[in-house]
């Protein structure tokens, strides 16, 4: 294997793979942030994938100003992306953070030697892995509906309601409305158990993140889970065929699954502030 001589100031940093891994004729041909070709830095166990960039363009205040322009930031954001969905076909790959540049080639190896022992690891753990992401929208006709119907607590306290005297009932319908949406909330962190438990066997590892509001997905059902899970390959066909199984049995409750994949490990290669 060969290294590479990037004759310029500055380099972009797409991620890291295991240097093993490359073969003859190398990485697929991309053409790079700038226009020029996606190459690899060699150092030791590990490959950077990088490519030149324009030292003006890509300089810190460039960037920080560019990052104001949707249109360029979509652009590039997109791309660095796409690079790292190629390289994530071919080879085990950990990706860097968007816009992660070095201002020169000993910046690069300085990088990967301090790290090195961090990164090296994190890739072996990756190895053989990927990530895909399921959402979880839910319509709350449906399930409040289910709440009126099912919920022990909901249950007891509309008898109550219906057995007080009508001067009573204007306060205790305030307690009842209240106390649905509280159940509704309960009854929606008990599904986000329910289908993590029935997740867990086949996969390696899994994150929670924020879900997005309407104003994001444009849908009228709300999403109530947005997670991750860190997958062997091999174990892919069983992810799936869970998660169909699971949408049959939350769709009564007005839940329909979204599943995405497979990315890059993106929400799993993280490890230090410093790193990426």
């Amino acid at each position: 294997m060969s290294q590479t001589k990037v004759d310029t100031a500055f380099l972009y940093l797409y991620g890291v793979i295991l240097a093993k891994e490359l073969q003859k004729p190398g990485i697929p041909s991309i053409v790079g942030m700038d226009q020029k070709t996606v190459t690899t830095y060699i150092y030791r166990h590990l490959a950077a994938i990088i490519t030149p960039v324009n030292a003006h363009n890509f300089s810190q205040e460039q960037i920080d100003f560019q990052l104001k322009n949707p249109e360029w930031l979509k652009e590039k954001a997109f791309h660095h992306h796409e690079v790292n969905s190629i390289i994530d076909q071919h080879f085990t790959v950990l990706p860097m953070s968007f816009c992660t540049i070095f201002q020169k080639t000993s910046n690069l190896e300085s990088f990967l030697a301090d790290q090195y022992d961090m990164i090296f690891q994190k890739l072996l753990s990756l190895k053989n892995k990927q990530e895909w992401n399921l959402k979880v929208f839910c319509h709350n006709e449906k399930a409040l509906s289910f709440v009126l119907q099912h919920n022990e607590a909901v249950l007891d306290l509309r008898e109550q309601l219906a057995s007080m005297p009508k001067g009573k009932q204007f306060l205790m319908k305030k307690k009842l409305d209240h106390l649905i949406t509280s159940q509704l909330e309960a009854e929606q962190s008990n599904w986000w158990i329910k289908i993590k438990e029935n997740l867990t066997p086949a996969v390696s590892e899994l994150n929670l993140r924020r879900n997005w509001g309407i104003e994001v997905t444009e849908r009228i059902d709300k999403m109530i889970i947005n997670s991750d899970f860190l997958i062997e390959k091999s174990k892919a066909d069983e992810f799936m065929k869970r998660v169909v199984e699971l949408e049959k049995l939350f769709e009564p409750l007005g839940c329909s699954f979204q599943v995405t994949g497979p990315w890059p490990p993106y929400h799993f290669s993280k490890m230090a502030k410093d790193i990426l």
